[in-house]
């Protein structure tokens, strides 16, 4: 049976998988957990799943290390967060979600990230421990790091306006705190606080359990009851998680604040104190942010904070952030913010944004720091609000190829991981190909596992490129516009059609602007196309479902004019 499962990329064996998480180097491999539903393949209550790797190529899966199974974790269950290494164990924090009250915990193992033990504390931390102008719905997705003698971590939050604060700092609000709050100065804002074993209980009667009931193929299900369920409008795109917020056009009871991130310090990793919100307008001397980067729709989710060559980069996936020119194009995307951290205020004051990946299937990117020093980059290989065609096969969540990032003349460069190279094989080579208003094919160079280099000189032709996963009646378009300046990535004739809330499913477009000559860099492995741009300045991702063992061909061509394809090199990748 032919199956869309990628050879060299991670992906879930069964059920569902999303979001990234913890990623790290740990006990001597690259560490990478991520969200997870193990009973079927769509999302539902989250579990943590786990795979180890030596060189980001093969992957093994390892047991669960988390399952919901406390009365915190009712509903949505153990959502993302991240991991840390403090004195030889490995602590993992992560959000306890319900649809109204998102809380974090943390876990620790002690034997190599195998285990773990949930802290008996839990939760550690809620909203009304930080601030009142952070929202108890939405705050999630910690992100821990180390500086100096100090611990952090950076969340994904919806933050109250100043007049929305102040009327809640008159209403008296009551706000639920926990074991290890730090309560001193202003950090509740005048509030009544009460300990979390007061209304720890108060979503549940009584902690989720695995059993019997429920039972779907001889797996254990939790209880019916404390399941969140998808909604049943019996089409496929609409399998979403409670925090994708509503699908584009639906209409929602509107949520106080707006979409931010906040900063928080620890000297213990378990007693945390608010240090404040990331991002505003008064912020000095950073560029001028857009109305809908500064009052976000949603919240940030999974952000990253890392410092590369010298410059600090903080990396999110904005929900529901409109489209901005060419950018931006579906419904939840992934950005980077070049800028300075006031680990005092909390402040980010933004240098430089934009986009991580400007395809189609790029969401929640996390990175690990690795011994050798590169910071490598993998993200979730799928998007929310779109159909899931490896649903029929039992599985869905597939992610990218990892990716070592830099700093170069200021820009953010992402490059395949080298360790790529030891898995290429059946190298093919031509000097030059001329395509004048045709398209040609190169013997040898065919595959639905294989990486493509080629330069391209766009010359004369209106559009020029190539012709991925060609068949009788399928082929996968990636070109450059040459009037628009634009790299097309157009799949409206790739396989499987594609279903989703944005206006346009099928194309995407990155501007690069005019260019003589074009470096680009294919990955295909049976079911996804990742290219690197002008030496990987742009990055572009985008699955694919074309017919399996028919679609296999690739063409280049030029329409309009005539253009020159130099270099070539084609490897087959044979994991």
């Amino acid at each position: 049976m032919h199956s869309y499962r990628p050879t060299y990329h991670a992906s879930v064996l069964s059920g569902w998988a999303n979001d990234p998480n913890g990623t790290i180097f740990y006990n001597g491999k690259a560490h990478l957990f991520f969200q997870h539903y193990p009973y079927k393949s769509e999302w539902g209550t989250m579990h943590w799943g786990h795979f180890v790797t030596d060189d980001f190529i093969k992957w093994e899966t390892l047991p669960l290390v988390l399952e919901p199974d406390r009365d915190y974790e009712v509903i949505c269950g153990c959502c993302s967060g991240s991991t840390i290494e403090k004195d030889g164990a490995l602590w993992l924090m992560y959000t306890a979600a319900q649809p109204e009250r998102q809380r974090q915990c943390m876990a620790i193992s002690t034997d190599g990230g195998i285990h773990f033990e949930k802290n008996p504390d839990n939760p550690i931390l809620t909203s009304g421990m930080l601030s009142l102008e952070v929202t108890e719905t939405d705050c999630r997705d910690p992100r821990m790091f180390r500086k100096g003698d100090d611990y952090y971590f950076i969340a994904g939050a919806r933050v109250l306006t100043k007049e929305e604060l102040a009327a809640k700092e008159a209403a008296g609000v009551k706000e639920t705190a926990g074991t290890g709050s730090r309560t001193g100065d202003n950090r509740t804002s005048g509030a009544e606080v009460v300990s979390a074993a007061d209304g720890a209980g108060s979503e549940s009667s009584s902690p989720v359990t695995s059993g019997s009931a429920g039972v779907e193929g001889g797996t254990k299900a939790h209880s019916p009851s404390a399941q969140w369920k998808a909604p049943a409008t019996g089409t496929e795109m609409e399998v979403r998680a409670p925090s994708a917020g509503p699908a584009s056009g639906a209409e929602e009871e509107e949520k106080a604040g707006y979409g931010n991130l906040i900063l928080c310090r620890s000297k213990d990793l378990l007693h945390w104190e608010y240090v404040g919100h990331l991002l505003d307008r008064d912020t000095e001397g950073q560029i001028p942010l857009d109305e809908e980067h500064f009052r976000l729709n949603g919240v940030y989710e999974c952000p990253d904070y890392i410092v590369l060559d010298g410059k600090e980069i903080i990396l999110s996936s904005p929900q529901n952030l409109p489209q901005i020119g060419k950018a931006y194009q579906n419904v939840h995307s992934g950005i980077y913010m070049f800028g300075e951290l006031d680990f005092e205020s909390g402040r980010f004051r933004v240098d430089e944004i934009g986009e991580v990946d400007s395809g189609f299937d790029f969401y929640a990117a996390q990175t690990l720091r690795m011994p050798d020093g590169r910071v490598v980059l993998i993200a979730w290989k799928e998007m929310w609000d779109r159909n899931f065609p490896t649903r029929t096969e039992g599985w869905a969540g597939t992610y990218t190829l990892p990716r070592e990032m830099s700093v170069v003349d200021g820009r953010l460069v992402q490059k395949p991981v080298r360790e790529i190279g030891k898995y290429r094989r059946g190298k093919v080579t031509s000097a030059c190909l001329q395509a004048d208003d045709t398209s040609l094919s190169v013997e040898g160079v065919c595959g639905n596992t294989i990486e493509i280099r080629v330069t391209l000189e766009p010359g004369t032709a209106a559009r020029s490129g190539l012709k991925l996963f060609c068949g009788s009646e399928h082929e996968t378009l990636v070109y450059y516009d040459r009037a628009e300046g634009d790299i097309v990535f157009d799949r409206s004739r790739s396989g499987i059609p594609f279903t989703g809330q944005e206006e346009d499913v099928d194309r995407r477009v990155c501007h690069i602007g005019a260019m003589d000559s074009i470096d680009l860099h294919f990955f295909l492995d049976v079911s996804s196309i990742e290219v690197f741009i002008d030496g990987g300045h742009y990055v572009m991702t985008g699955n694919v479902y074309p017919e399996i063992g028919q679609d296999t061909g690739v063409r280049f061509f030029a329409e309009g004019g005539s253009s020159t394809f130099r270099g070539l090199v084609k490897y087959d990748i044979v994991v």
